[in-house]
C-alpha cells in the first residue's frame, strides 16, 4: 500500500498490511480444507456404519470366499426380523463348502423361528450333514420353526441313533415339537437293538406327556417283552397323567399287564398311593 505525503516529499511504501492479509487468507484456506476433510471422513464413517442391503449380503453369502461368506452370514444372523424376504436364498446357501458358514446360516434361520418355514427342505437335508454341529443346529432350527416340520420325521428319527449326544438331543426336541406324527416311529424305535436309539425314543415319548399315555399303556397290555421296559420308563417320566390308566390296568387287567403297570406305578412313587387306595376301595 502507498501513503500520501506532503507535496514535494517522497512517497513511503509499506507492505505490512499486505502481509497480514496474505497470512489471514492462508489460515482461512487451511481451516476450510480441514473442515472439508473432516466432513469427508465423517461421511465415509457414516457410510461404513450403514448396514449392507440384504441383496448385497446374499451375494456375499454365495461367495466362494469363505471369509466374505462368513461375514455375510454373521450379519444376517444379527438381523432375524429383516431376513424373511431372503429365507430361500439363505436356505440355498446351506450347502456352502465351509462348515462354519453352513452352521452360521442355520443359526440365523433358527433365530427367525416360524418365519424360516421356507427353509424346511434344506434343513431336513442338513440333518445328514457330515459335521455334527451342523446336524445339531439343523435339528434346533427345525424345532424353532414349529409344528410344520412333520416332513422331517424320518431324518430326525435317523438322528436318534447318532453317535453325538447333542445331535440326538436336538432330534428329540424337534420330534416332541412335531407331536402325534412322530409317535408311531418313536414307538417302533422302542424295540431297536441299538441302546442309544431306544433310550432316545423313550425320552422323546416321556417328554410328550399325556397325549401318548394310551400308546404306551397299549404296549404294556400286549406284554411285548422288548418294548414294555422302555414304555414303562416313558410312563414313569410322564408321571401324574399316566397314573389313572395304570391303576385301571392293575385293577382290571390280566396278571402280566397288571404286574407291568404295578411296577411302573411303584417307580412313579408317592403320588400314586392315595389314588391307588381309592381305586382299591371302589373295587
Amino acid at each position: 500500500m502507498t501513503a500520501k505525503s506532503a507535496p514535494g516529499l517522497p512517497v513511503k511504501v509499506t507492505t505490512a498490511g499486505a502481509g497480514h492479509g496474505f497470512w489471514a487468507l492462508l489460515v482461512c484456506l487451511m481451516i476450510m480444507t480441514s473442515v472439508l476433510f473432516i466432513s469427508q471422513v465423517s461421511f465415509a464413517e457414516e457410510k461404513a456404519k450403514a448396514p449392507e442391503s440384504l441383496d448385497a449380503l446374499i451375494t456375499k453369502l454365495k461367495s466362494a470366499n469363505q471369509s466374505e461368506a462368513l461375514d455375510a452370514a454373521e450379519k444376517l444372523k444379527k438381523r432375524p426380523k429383516k431376513t424373511k424376504a431372503v429365507v430361500k436364498d439363505m436356505a440355498g446357501a446351506i450347502t456352502h463348502k465351509n462348515e462354519i458358514v453352513r452352521l452360521t446360516i442355520i443359526e440365523a434361520l433358527s433365530e427367525m423361528g416360524a418365519d424360516a418355514e421356507a427353509a424346511i427342505p434344506s434343513l431336513i437335508q442338513a440333518l445328514k450333514d457330515k459335521d455334527p454341529m451342523v446336524r445339531e443346529a439343523a435339528g434346533i432350527a427345525l424345532f424353532s420353526i414349529g409344528e410344520k416340520i412333520a416332513p422331517a420325521v424320518p431324518n430326525l428319527m435317523a438322528n436318534l441313533s447318532d453317535r453325538q449326544k447333542p445331535v440326538r438331543d436336538a432330534a428329540i426336541l424337534a420330534l416332541v415339537k412335531i407331536g402325534k406324527p412322530s409317535v408311531a416311529g418313536l414307538v417302533k424305535a422302542l424295540t431297536s437293538k441299538e441302546n442309544v436309539t431306544r433310550d432316545s425314543a423313550t425320552e422323546a415319548l416321556g417328554r410328550m406327556g399325556a397325549p401318548v399315555v394310551s400308546d404306551l399303556t397299549a404296549i404294556l397290555k400286549k406284554g411285548d417283552p422288548e418294548a414294555s421296559g422302555p414304555a414303562s420308563k416313558a410312563l414313569e417320566m410322564i408321571g401324574a397323567p399316566a397314573i389313572g390308566p395304570l391303576i385301571e390296568m392293575v385293577v382290571s387287567g390280566d396278571s402280566k399287564s397288571a404286574d407291568l403297570a404295578g411296577n411302573t406305578l411303584a417307580a412313579i412313587g408317592a403320588p400314586v398311593v392315595p389314588l391307588m387306595v381309592n381305586a382299591l376301595r371302589k373295587k
